[in-house]
């Protein structure tokens, strides 16, 4: 299965790491996963929202894992933050996550999440 991320010539190039579009196959099974928030295995919350963005990270791919589905068959994510993340640390750990083929991508400033100790939530799909 080969899952098709581009971006049209047609259009200005992304703005940051992301493609503007993805096309999963048509047999391909999908696997989406719910918002993960920045918690770790043992469910400790960290104060800060660069470690909640590493951990949050670090739970989609256990839960891929889980499923056996590679990181590069994300086909979307939408990050949710409330507040400024430091940005060199978010494209460098981004930068990683995604092995330089990102997928579509939303991030979006919101103004709380479901407890005020959240800063930040990570919704992804990906195709198995």
């Amino acid at each position: 299965m080969e899952i098709k991320k581009t971006n049209p010539e047609n259009l200005s190039p992304p703005i940051a790491q992301y493609h503007h579009v993805t096309v999963i196959p048509r047999d391909a099974e999908l696997v989406v996963l719910s918002g993960q928030i920045g918690n770790d295995k043992n469910g400790n919350l960290p104060k800060d929202i660069e470690s909640q963005f590493v951990n949050a990270l670090e739970n989609i791919k256990a839960i891929l894992e889980s499923e056996s589905v590679n990181i590069n068959n994300i086909f979307k994510i939408n990050f949710w933050l409330t507040e400024d993340i430091d940005r060199n640390v978010f494209l460098e750990k981004w930068k990683e996550f995604h092995n330089e083929n990102p997928p579509a991508t939303t991030f979006a400033y919101v103004a709380g999440l479901a407890n005020p100790d959240i800063k930040i939530e990570i919704e992804a799909w990906a195709a198995k």
